[in-house]
């Protein structure tokens, strides 16, 4: 039988449950690491951001953590770590179809969205191949002498009296002593059982302490409604490619507009096209359950070829595509656990919810959540006030970025109060990276701009707004006028790059 005496056990080790077991034995505890599975292994999740970057560069330096450094910019990341996969990303690109119709570019840009990240190729963000990335991170852990189990099954995880072993150590670096842990199971056939004084559920979907504890996934108050179809494949053709070629004037765009989290959207979702060195593409349709609710008696590649078929131009960038693996299909995306902490237990962000990929935010909310835990572990006697804090901040944020995203879905198919409303996320987090760069961030204030009030009113006054004019069926170029106009004076507060400039014909270069 296995037993492991910890301080600190972290349940699933994506990259962020490796990057905080490295961050827990940095402030002097001992982590246990436990995964079910073992790695290399498939994810999806894979978008950074300019806040992703400069949050886990933070939590590098100040926890003298130098080898992911390189890992912030791509670069160096190029230079430094050849072997793991990822992609060149200078921005955010949006392309506006209409089923059955070719795309075809407007002199005015008028469908089109490009906002750039990054002033150059050296200084960009990445797309992470999670494969090799969390690969990369577990084998740091590794490196550091922290126990890791992987191909480990959790049976039973319980916390209470008795939980804690005889003879075990605990408390080290401040913990403060509560009834404990006891988490049991098998790897590889072998009995298993570790005991330890705090838990950080970093499952994902897996969602192990949720059901454990029995706490109920309430998503009474999410509005986004979305389902996914996805895989990884070669041979897909460039965008710009096929922009061009339809008379597209790649000149004005501010970068490689492949070179980024491409978005192609219409009337009830999305596809995603994320692009690595080696040529292989993340891409995958997100969808409007309301509007097109799965239908299971639909193989997955024959509704992902449904879908082609409804748009000739994405038809065209696919047609000598090849899927690498077989297709990965999900009912509703969302998910909102009722409780995101305890005394002794925290879950990591994309352990306690999940909305949507939409505008990448996962790996900047993940990094975010991170830090938080991590201080509040550090703060001894404060820490359950830190950690009531992080679960009411994170709440915050899900109920930002729901309004966020919900939004957009609204209005896809009015391109142009899209183009507006989607202005809230990039105003809000080039004001969170320039609060990062001068010095202003403390933890607490967590990701995007949600712990702003006056941010997350003027969000929720739009978010009411487009949907009014969307309802409405109020369809005069007017309404989106006034709408964009009412966008540009609400966050003149935050934008620090001068979003909304109808002269830039939504072509925004780096600032």
């Amino acid at each position: 039988m296995i037993t492991v005496q910890a301080d600190v056990a972290i349940i699933g080790a994506g990259f962020g449950g490796s990057l905080t077991a490295l961050l827990v034995e940095r402030i002097g505890l001992k982590p246990v690491l436990i995964e079910q599975g073992s790695h290399p292994r498939f994810a999806i999740g894979e978008s950074s951001t300019p806040l992703a970057d400069l949050t886990l560069r933070a939590l590098a330096e100040n926890y003298d953590l130098p080898r992911l450094v390189p890992l912030t910019r791509y670069g160096s990341w190029r230079r430094t770590y050849p072997d793991v996969m990822r992609g060149l990303k200078r921005g955010f690109s949006y392309f506006h179809h209409q089923a059955g119709e070719p795309f075809v570019p407007c002199a005015d840009h008028a469908n089109e969205l490009l906002v750039a990240a990054s002033p150059d190729d050296e200084h960009a963000d990445t797309h992470w191949l999670r494969a090799d990335v969390d690969h990369f991170f577990v084998r740091e852990v590794q490196a550091a002498g922290i126990d890791y189990f992987d191909r480990t099954t959790l049976e039973d995880v319980a916390t209470g009296a008795g939980a804690r072993a005889a003879g075990s150590t605990g408390f080290a670096g401040g913990l403060t002593r509560s009834a404990g842990w006891r988490l049991s199971g098998r790897r590889d056939g072998e009995a298993i059982e570790v005991t330890a004084e705090f838990v950080i559920d970093a499952s994902g979907a897996g969602r192990v302490l949720e059901r454990c504890l029995g706490i109920a996934n309430d998503v009474s108050d999410i509005k986004t409604n979305s389902r996914t179809i996805y895989s990884h494949f070669r041979g897909v053709r460039r965008w710009q490619d096929v922009y061009e070629q339809a008379g597209g004037r790649s000149a004005d765009h501010p970068y490689d507009c492949d070179a980024a989290a491409l978005h192609h959207v219409f009337d009830g979702g999305w596809m995603w096209l994320l692009r690595f060195d080696d040529d292989l593409v993340s891409a995958g349709w997100v969808l409007d359950r309301a509007r097109f609710p799965l239908d299971e008696s639909m193989p997955p590649e024959r509704e992902w070829a449904s879908w082609l078929e409804r748009f000739p131009s994405i038809a065209a960038q696919f047609e000598r595509a090849e899927p690498v693996r077989p297709f990965d299909r999900t009912d509703r995306l969302q998910r909102c656990a009722a409780q995101i902490v305890g005394e002794n237990w925290a879950m990591l962000p994309h352990t306690a919810g999940f909305l949507d990929p939409l505008h990448s935010s996962g790996i900047a909310l993940t990094l975010s959540g991170i830090e938080r835990i991590i201080a509040a572990l550090e703060a001894g006697s404060s820490r359950a006030e830190r950690l009531a804090a992080y679960q009411e901040s994170l709440r915050r944020e899900i109920a930002v970025m729901d309004q966020i995203i919900h939004g957009c879905y609204q209005c896809f198919d009015r391109f142009e109060l899209m183009t507006s409303f989607a202005m809230y996320y990039f105003a809000g987090a080039h004001s969170s990276e320039h609060r990062r760069l001068d010095g202003r961030h403390q933890v607490a204030d967590g990701f995007l701009m949600a712990h702003d009030a006056l941010y997350r009113e003027a969000v929720g006054t739009a978010y009411e707004k487009v949907c009014q004019i969307v309802q409405s069926r109020d369809l005069l170029s007017s309404s989106a006028a006034d709408f964009s106009r009412d966008v540009a004076e609400s966050i003149v507060a935050y934008n620090q790059v001068g979003l909304c400039d109808p002269d830039k014909c939504n072509m925004y270069p780096y600032v």
